[in-house]
């Protein structure tokens, strides 16, 4: 079920996603496949064989998953954060 506009009635709302976020660009950054990439282009570039890059490239990215997952704490308290919706027809922002 969509949200509706609570100022105009409008069915036409799209949601206020935080995509660009620095936690989700580290998490992009830094993800298996990123690294694995990243070290198979640097085998091409000097020359190596692209099966190491690949090996290297997983294993950084599964040592930075494990340090990550090690470091991190968990949160006293969780809030649930309420979706925040704008309307297109209106252009006010509101939320549920």
């Amino acid at each position: 079920m969509r949200p509706i506009c609570p100022h105009c009635h409008s069915a036409n709302v799209k949601s206020n996603t935080d995509t660009d976020s620095p936690f989700n660009i580290f998490e992009q950054l830094c993800s298996q496949s990123a690294l694995s990439g990243l070290g198979v282009s640097i085998c091409r570039y000097y020359k190596i064989n692209s099966a190491i890059g690949v090996v290297v490239g997983t294993a950084l990215a599964s040592a930075i998953s494990l340090a990550k997952d090690k470091l991190q704490q968990p949160p006293l308290l969780v809030l649930a954060a309420k979706p925040s919706y704008t309307c297109n027809t209106c252009s006010r922002t509101f939320s549920i």
